[in-house]
């Protein structure tokens, strides 16, 4: 049931019809959104309401069993290898095999092994690293155990974020559920306003986004070397739109029933430096790798060369949670390289770090192509897609950027980062959020009227989906 369509539309209005008249945070509406998260993923597939059950009574099992027993590492690990395990099983085992399979053909070895007919649950990876976060956490002893299954419950499946995320902490959730607060009408206004702008990413821009480069994307030899150029750059923007569109509906619709989620994007390409990007791309994934991987690794306390190598490690690993494919851990590795190169040559260049505003844009500029370079890796099919792609780059280069004009597509682009960068500076939906009654009436209007007048008849499933 994808947030853009009638059906979840029908769905959102029925579970919080029900919701509305009920005693917020009260057992009977706990109990309404948790059987309703539980049709909102059963209506992808119901076979797998059991693995998402099964996922939410361990740990909440192995919560409370932290209370109790005298060896409380040997549960963090076994919390850790099974879920973990179930994660490498759906997501991962045809990627060992046919890497392993790779290997025996390289080697001049016959001996191949079987691959396995799985279907990957959608979200599994979200409301794994959710589930993980709590486990840890209580671990760690900065959350005390849920003694309430329902509650435990519905944090791991809340639908809004099910799916593919925001990834919210345990610790956020339950502080909203337990500590309820009348949500003004400014904040509803502000809901409104991030739902109406998700769906404008999503369904506008996202979408003809995809419907203008698709093609391209799936022809590549055919494809001339200018609409390649531009293909890469309108990824970086349709992922944006897309996964930022699905995270503004997801906090909205969260906000209306009465949860706070932390924020997931914050115009991730004004950013001057890849450290900063990633403090404003996927913000929830971001904080978890560092809070869960590069910190339990060492993080930078075990001197420089250590550090270097938990990024590199940390980004890897983040790139792999993305795909079972080496295209993502190489979008991967090229991130963690572009970290540590920025730490050990360009924040020692003298004048690199200069407010001065050439300077700045310098810094954006080498940001943002470095940025839409990984992208290639991230959104070609196979690596040898990947290579395609550079090779038709080499030809543009090579060729001295003759032949190059302006299309409409290159004129959106243009359009795009200007307001991307509009929007960082001003803010422009908290603004809206805040505004008067006859300004937010107005914006509500534009955003309903850009959805009827140039919604595409193409329509993407969000990208995110499919991790």
């Amino acid at each position: 049931m994808n947030f853009n369509s009638w059906q979840f539309v029908l769905f959102f209005c029925v579970v919080f019809a029900m919701t509305a008249p009920l005693k917020r945070y009260s057992t009977p509406n706990r109990i309404i959104l948790l059987a309703a998260s539980y049709v909102f993923y059963g209506a992808w597939n119901w076979h797998f309401l059991g693995l998402i059950a099964f996922s939410t009574v361990l740990d909440y099992w192995i919560g409370l069993r932290f209370l109790h027993t005298r060896r409380p590492r040997a549960l963090i690990v076994f919390s850790v290898v099974v879920n973990l395990g179930v994660l490498a099983f759906f997501k991962y085992a045809n990627f060992v095999i046919e890497s392993a399979n790779w290997s025996f053909s390289a080697f001049g070895s016959a001996y191949q092994f079987h691959g396995i007919d799985v279907l990957l649950p959608v979200g599994i990876s979200f409301y794994t690293f959710q589930s993980m976060s709590y486990t840890i956490d209580v671990y760690r002893g900065e959350l005390a155990p849920r003694r309430s299954l329902l509650d435990y419950a519905l944090f791991v499946a809340f639908f809004p974020q099910l799916v593919a995320g925001p990834i919210v902490r345990a610790s956020e959730f339950f502080q909203e559920l337990d500590h309820p607060r009348r949500f003004s009408e400014q904040q509803i206004a502000y809901a409104l306003i991030l739902i109406a702008f998700g769906y404008v990413k999503k369904v506008v821009f996202a979408d003809s986004l995809a419907q203008a480069t698709d093609p391209v994307w799936h022809h590549l030899a055919a494809s001339d070397p200018w609409s390649v150029l531009l293909a890469v750059y309108a990824f970086a923007f349709q992922i944006y739109f897309d996964f930022s569109g699905y995270t503004d509906i997801a906090i909205g619709i969260a906000m209306l029933f009465g949860f706070q989620f932390p924020k997931n994007f914050d115009y991730p390409y004004i950013a001057t430096s890849i450290q900063e990007f990633w403090r404003r791309w996927h913000m929830t994934l971001s904080r978890w790798l560092r809070d869960y991987l590069y910190i339990s690794l060492g993080g930078n306390r075990k001197g420089v060369p250590l550090t270097y190598v938990n990024l590199m490690l940390t980004m890897l690993l983040g790139g792999l949670w993305h795909g079972a494919s080496w295209n993502f851990v190489i979008w991967g590795g090229l991130h963690g390289s572009y970290l540590v190169i920025e730490r050990l040559v360009f924040n020692r260049i003298p004048g690199w770090q200069s407010d001065h505003v050439a300077m700045r844009v310098l810094r954006w500029f080498v940001t943002f192509h470095m940025v839409c370079f990984a992208w290639i890796f991230f959104r070609s099919s196979d690596l040898g897609s990947s290579l395609l792609v550079l090779d038709k780059l080499g030809e543009l280069l090579g060729g001295g950027l003759r032949g190059i004009h302006p299309d409409a597509l290159g004129l959106s682009l243009l359009a795009f980062l200007a307001a991307h960068w509009i929007g960082g500076r001003f803010d422009i939906k908290h603004r809206l959020g805040a505004a008067s009654l006859p300004v937010h009436v107005a914006a509500t209007t534009a955003v309903l009227l850009t959805l009827i007048w140039f919604t595409p008849d193409y329509s993407a499933p969000f990208i995110y989906f499919q991790f």
